[in-house]
């Protein structure tokens, strides 16, 4: 849990500030009582009005401070408590982004979001309690204790019955409520999950007519969320009644007996009025604790929850090498790969190498492992067994910063982020001028940006996916890298346009490039193709060796053979 006490320490000197004005508050609320006492003592049982007038001003006074001081509480703690959450979410988000996809296994990306949002809502909030109340009730409780000690008063038996009685029912609730804080946070997920899962599969559920069935799942668990919610809050908000109750019920004891000791003259009027008053603070100050300790077990669950972020061991760290020769090669050997929980490996002793200027394609079936092979070469993944050699060294060496300013890969998704088209391009070079912009959209032939302040929806969703994957092509080169990763992401382009792009590649000169396609139009021209089955490489060659040496390439080619004829008879 350290981590999660590290936002606090930058604080301290606004914790400082909290402290001074609850001191200040409670030094006020526990002098009123005394005013009052004396009021009735002597004021009004000598008739003196004018000691009545000063006493009540020095109470309104008292009342003055106290609400400045309280103002001043709510202030600090708000900001106290509202830095603390920005900076956590800082510290979650940092976190996640070092994330692979074995950690993201662990951690679903639903419950990410509830984590990163409602998880540290709820210890935002706590926090305020905790410096609003939680703080002030003890000095106030034990301040108050002390002045009904010093009232010499045999009245004191009654607050003991009374804290017992409050005790028993904090008991009862926090028993019947606790297990369920937890449960409410796992359906948070589940909501989430839920949600995200119908919003991203919109097209596809209105295609099979399937929104009665989305419907009823979602609502299965909405209710779900209800019930639970219900059964909390009937049991939590049934404790304010009956602590009115027992207030009310120890308010007509002190009277009561306060008043056969007041007729035998053991206690002043004035006295029993302090006394209650005294009294009611005691008790409001358990109120107060116990109220706390009920929603305490929440709280821990989102903290443990987000600890489990912060404090998730990372299979991919960085290595101490931040310098990497340019012009490297990139070598693989003896790679193997295995997902966490998967019972074959999805690569299995894998051996090439990516050579300056040169390009190797990689094809094969579904499922053989090629897209692995791009995610292990930046270290979205790491090998199981065997090495990655970069420049002669593991590139477990480097520093991931280092390693992956060398390399350019673009997804088999095309995604684009809400913005512009130039915020998108910004995300390949920070600093790219807008000549070197129009220069990336036209190699990536992006002919249908008109503006570079052009509005991208969220996912890109205002683009086809031809454009999307155009667009990616062109964040993807318009900073010079030594290595460039293609993930099938010329599959949605038409042969002309695809013709065009990979002609432009050409210029991307003394760089290795390295091409994931199911087209033989797009590899054919490659310098080596790697054909893949099964996660093993099963030949290697240029494209009119594979079709002598390769039954599996040649049965490819066989099956796009009329597409590519027709597409060369009409260029």
């Amino acid at each position: 849990m350290k981590k999660l006490l590290k936002p606090i320490k930058s604080k301290i000197p606004q914790l400082l500030c909290i402290m001074l004005f609850l001191l200040v508050q409670v030094a006020c609320d526990l002098t009123l009582p005394t005013y009052t006492a004396s009021i009735v003592n002597i004021g009004i049982q000598n008739t003196d009005f004018a000691y009545i007038i000063d006493t009540g001003i020095m109470m309104l006074v008292m009342v003055l401070i106290s609400a400045c001081a309280t103002v001043g509480t709510s202030f600090f703690s708000s900001r106290v408590s509202s830095g603390y959450a920005k900076d956590l979410r800082k510290m979650v988000y940092k976190q996640v982004l070092k994330y692979s996809n074995h950690e993201l296994n662990e951690i679903s990306r639903s419950s990410l979001i509830t984590r990163s949002t409602n998880d540290i809502n709820q210890i935002q909030n706590v926090l305020i309690m905790l410096f609003t109340t939680l703080l002030f009730a003890p000095l106030l409780g034990v301040g108050s204790i002390i002045k009904v000690y010093q009232l010499g008063t045999n009245l004191s038996w009654i607050i003991l019955v009374t804290f017992v009685a409050v005790a028993l029912t904090l008991i009862v609730v926090m028993v019947r409520v606790i297990p369920l804080f937890k449960k409410i946070q796992e359906i948070i997920d589940k909501i989430n999950q839920t949600s995200r899962e119908i919003l991203i599969g919109m097209p596809v559920i209105k295609a099979f007519v399937r929104q009665d069935y989305e419907e009823a799942k979602f609502q299965k668990v909405n209710q779900n969320f209800l019930d639970v919610n219900l059964y909390l809050f009937r049991n939590m908000l049934i404790m304010l009644p009956l602590m009115i109750l027992i207030m009310n019920l120890m308010i007509v004891l002190i009277l009561y007996f306060g008043a056969y000791d007041a007729l035998a003259g053991n206690i002043l009027t004035g006295d029993i009025i302090a006394f209650t008053q005294y009294s009611t603070q005691i008790v409001s100050s358990f109120l107060m604790i116990g109220g706390f300790f009920i929603i305490l077990p929440r709280i821990l669950v989102s903290a443990r929850r987000i600890n489990e972020v912060l404090e998730m061991d990372l299979s991919i760290t960085d290595g101490d090498e931040e310098f990497i020769e340019s012009g490297s090669s990139i070598e693989f050997k003896n790679v193997s790969y295995q997902y966490p929980g998967s019972e074959k490996p999805t690569l299995k002793d894998i051996n090439f190498s990516l050579e300056p200027g040169k390009t190797t394609a990689i094809i094969g079936g579904t499922g053989s492992g090629k897209s692995t092979i791009l995610n292990l070469i930046p270290r979205l993944q790491d090998p199981s067994e065997g090495e990655i050699l970069m420049g002669g060294r593991n590139i477990k060496e480097f520093n991931l910063h280092s390693l992956r300013e060398k390399i350019s890969f673009t997804p088999q998704k095309a995604l684009l982020f809400q913005g512009t088209i130039r915020s998108n391009l910004q995300m390949g070079k920070a600093d790219a001028s807008d000549e070197e912009m129009q220069n990336a959209l036209s190699f990536a032939q992006a002919d249908f940006i008109e503006d570079l302040d052009e509005e991208v929806a969220q996912g890109g969703n205002n683009f086809s996916g031809g454009q999307k994957q155009r667009l990616s092509i062109a964040r993807a080169i318009i900073a010079g890298h030594d290595f460039y990763l293609f993930d099938d992401c010329f599959s949605a382009l038409d042969m002309n346009t695809e013709a065009k792009v990979k002609k432009n590649l050409k210029r991307l000169e003394g760089s290795s490039i390295l091409i994931v396609s199911q087209r033989i139009s797009t590899i054919m021209d490659a310098d080596e193709i790697l054909v893949m089955d099964n996660g093993e490489i099963i030949d290697k060659g240029t494209h009119s060796s594979l079709i002598d040496s390769c039954s599996i390439y040649r049965e490819i080619v066989n099956t796009q053979i009329d597409q590519m004829e027709a597409f060369y008879d009409y260029a």
